[in-house]
């Protein structure tokens, strides 16, 4: 028997529901950071500013998003992650 090790496939990490989570999740941040470069940074003084400097709290904020969204989902009897194969 052949017993090549798997492919480390980020996506084996969740079920069906977890992935449609983590597509939802980066849509929606795609969104905030369009928005929040678009609008909100009109009121920031003019100059140049590092994307980081942007992109973090967006980051951190879908972060937010995709473990609450997946606890509730926990809760409501949807697993998001995969039992890990032994």
């Amino acid at each position: 028997m052949n017993e090549q090790p798997r492919p480390k496939d980020p996506l084996r990490a969740f079920t069906f529901a977890g992935r449609l989570l983590l597509v939802l999740t980066l849509i929606i941040a795609a969104g905030v950071f369009y928005w929040y470069v678009m609008f909100v940074n009109d009121n920031l003084p003019s100059g140049s500013y590092p994307v980081a400097f942007l992109l973090i709290p967006v980051v951190i904020g879908a972060a937010i998003f995709f473990i609450v969204v997946s606890l509730i989902l926990r809760l409501a009897g949807i697993r998001v992650w995969r039992q890990p194969d032994k």
